[in-house]
C-alpha cells in the first residue's frame, strides 16, 4: 500500500516545544507549516494568539496542550485551559494523563480528571497523553481502556520530554488494547520516515514530531514522487 504526501502531510502534528522555544522557532514553525501542509501545530501557549492568526487560510490547524508536559495540575486548571484555549479557536486538544495516579492505582480520579477534560473539549478533538516509556504493559493497557472508556478521539503515547522514545511495542500494546475504540497518535523520539511508516502501519494515524526533525522526514517524504509505500506489519510480531 502506498500513501500520497498530502496524506503523510495531514499526519503530521508539527511541534516546538523546547524549553527555550523563542520566537526565531515560532516564525521557523509557521514558515513549515506553510511549505509542508502539516496537519496540526503545537507550540506553548504564549505563542497561542499569533500562531492561531498566522495560520488562517491554511491547511494546518491550530493545536493546544493541556497540563504539558507534567500531567500533575488539578483538574480544575486543565478545564480551565481547555475552555480559554478551545476559545481561541483550538481544533486540537493534547491533554496529559496524571501519570502518577495510574501508578498508584487512582484509576477513579485517572477517569474523572479526562472526563472532565472530554466535558469540556466536547466540541473539539481530545488525546491524552499517556507518557507510555515510563508504563509497564500492564499500565499501558490499563491507562488505554480509562483513555477509551472517557470518550478520548486518541489515545497519544508520550509528550517528548521522556529520555526514553516511543518503541514499535509500544504501539503495538496500545493497538492490542484499543483497537478501533480510539485512534492513536504516537509523539516521543518519532525521528525517521522509515520508524514513521512501521507506526501508521500499525494503525497510528497522527504522529507528533519536533518541527526541526518534521523538516526533515517531510523533505524525504517529497522525494517519493510514485507515494510512500507502508510496509505489512503484524502487530503480535511486537508484543
Amino acid at each position: 500500500m502506498k500513501i500520497t504526501y498530502l496524506e503523510y502531510a495531514k499526519m503530521i502534528d508539527a511541534s516546538s516545544l523546547k524549553l527555550d522555544t523563542s520566537y526565531d522557532d515560532y516564525h521557523a514553525l509557521v514558515a513549515a507549516c506553510k511549505k509542508y501542509s502539516f496537519g496540526c501545530v503545537f507550540i506553548w501557549p504564549a505563542y497561542y494568539p499569533e500562531i492561531c492568526e498566522a495560520l488562517k487560510g491554511t491547511v494546518t490547524e491550530f493545536g493546544t496542550s493541556l497540563s504539558f508536559p507534567s500531567g500533575q495540575e488539578a483538574t480544575e486548571t486543565k478545564v480551565h485551559q481547555a475552555r480559554l484555549f478551545t476559545s481561541l479557536g483550538a481544533e486540537q486538544v493534547d491533554m496529559v494523563m496524571n501519570v502518577g495516579w495510574l501508578k498508584s492505582k487512582k484509576y477513579d480520579m485517572v477517569k474523572a480528571d479526562i472526563a472532565a477534560i472530554r466535558a469540556a473539549t466536547k466540541y473539539t478533538s481530545l488525546k491524552v497523553i499517556i507518557e507510555a516509556m515510563l508504563l509497564t504493559d500492564e499500565e499501558i493497557v490499563k491507562a488505554c481502556e480509562i483513555v477509551a472508556d472517557c470518550g478520548a478521539d486518541y489515545v497519544k503515547s508520550g509528550t517528548g520530554f521522556s529520555a526514553e522514545p516511543t518503541t514499535l511495542h509500544h504501539i503495538a500494546v496500545m493497538k492490542n488494547t484499543v483497537g478501533n475504540r480510539c485512534k492513536i497518535k504516537a509523539a516521543g523520539g518519532v525521528k525517521t520516515l522509515d520508524l514513521l511508516v512501521k507506526m501508521h502501519a500499525m494503525g497510528v494515524t497522527r504522529f507528533g514530531i519536533g518541527y526541526k526533525n518534521a523538516i526533515a522526514i517531510s523533505e524525504e517524504a517529497m522525494l517519493m514522487k510514485d507515494g510512500i509505500e507502508i510496509p505489512e506489519i503484524r502487530i503480535e510480531d511486537y508484543l
